[in-house]
């Protein structure tokens, strides 16, 4: 080796590295960076980095929308309304006007066929519950035949249009178990109120609109009668028909007792026309027979004036207008003659 020379290599050739000169193996780790700085891999990156720093400012914005709404209170425009106050509804609580029918009954069967005044026992007053039941008072519950019993029977055959005989047979047993209310006659009803029916000669009283009394009763005859009037010092005699006229009347005046009258004695009368009235009689037939008023049985007379008040509508069906025939004054009684002066003495 020649001084001054540096060492060989072993294939004889000398190496020199100069300044500046990249060396093999630092080419080898320069290569996959420059793979990785291509410039469509460059490219790649900025568009990516474009495209998330885009996402990251919508996103933004969408959270930052989203707060602003949460944040202001929702305003809805609503078209502007009338308003039209009405009055407050008014409940009002009327009374059944419908009439309340009585449940049907089992009585048992009519001893011998049967019964009638005198007879006595466990039917009778079976029979007589029920009555009073359906508001025909029969007088007291006793099982005991009287003629409050038979005034009750009475009722029963001729609200039902039956013949009034006053005995109790199967067939009114049958009615008595499937008694049922007539409809009022009256029309628009009051709620208290007493209607005559003179083609059934029946009395129907109303207490809230249910029946409270039904009654047989007698009305006028329809015959031709005569009285004077007024009662004290009468200066006319007028004769008519005894008949109950029709029409639509109140209750006026009630005198307790038995109540003189041009016509007899009357019971406890309450007066509703004129000089006709409701009252107790100690006769009730089962026909007409009065000279216009209104008989009904004395045990019920008792207290018919306690059911009714003054002012009570009174309403006659079936009944003809009492005609008045004639209408006479009654001369003055002449005065008697007065005696002589008495001769002075001498």
């Amino acid at each position: 080796m020649s001084a001054g020379q540096g060492p060989r290599n072993p294939s004889g050739a000398s190496r020199r590295i100069r300044p500046g000169t990249i060396r093999p193996s630092e080419r080898r780790q320069e290569r996959p960076l420059r793979q990785a700085f291509r410039p469509s891999v460059l490219i790649s990156l900025v568009v990516a980095a474009l495209l998330v720093s885009g996402f990251a400012v919508a996103g933004s914005a969408l959270r930052d929308e989203k707060t602003t709404k949460r944040a202001q209170p929702t305003t809805t425009t609503a078209a502007p309304t009338t308003t039209t106050t009405l009055p407050a509804p008014t409940t009002t609580t009327l009374p059944p006007t419908t009439i309340i029918q009585p449940p049907w009954a089992a009585l048992p069967p009519v001893p011998g066929g049967v019964v009638g005044p005198g007879s006595q026992g466990p039917e009778v007053q079976a029979y007589e519950q029920r009555m009073a039941d359906i508001r025909f008072d029969p007088g007291p519950v006793d099982g005991i035949y009287d003629q409050k019993t038979v005034y009750a029977a009475q009722t029963l055959q001729k609200y039902g249009g039956g013949t009034p005989t006053g005995r109790i047979t199967d067939a009114d047993v049958f009615a008595l178990n499937f008694f049922q209310f007539k409809e009022p006659m009256a029309a628009p009803p009051e709620p208290n109120r007493t209607e005559i029916d003179i083609t059934g000669q029946t009395l129907t009283l109303y207490e809230n609109y249910q029946p409270k009394l039904i009654t047989t009763m007698s009305s006028g005859s329809g015959e031709n009668y005569c009285y004077t009037t007024p009662r004290e010092n009468p200066t006319t005699r007028v004769c008519e028909d005894a008949n109950t006229p029709s029409g639509d009347y109140s209750f006026y005046e009630f005198r307790p007792g038995w109540d003189k009258s041009p016509l007899g004695q009357l019971y406890n009368p309450y007066y509703f026309n004129k000089g006709i009235a409701v009252h107790g009689y100690d006769s009730v037939p089962t026909t007409p027979a009065s000279h216009g008023c209104v008989r009904i049985p004395m045990h019920i007379s008792e207290y018919f004036h306690d059911l009714v008040h003054r002012g009570d509508p009174v309403h006659v069906y079936g009944g003809r207008p009492a005609n008045i025939t004639s209408s006479t004054p009654i001369a003055p009684s002449p005065e008697p003659p007065t005696a002589p002066s008495p001769i002075p003495p001498a």
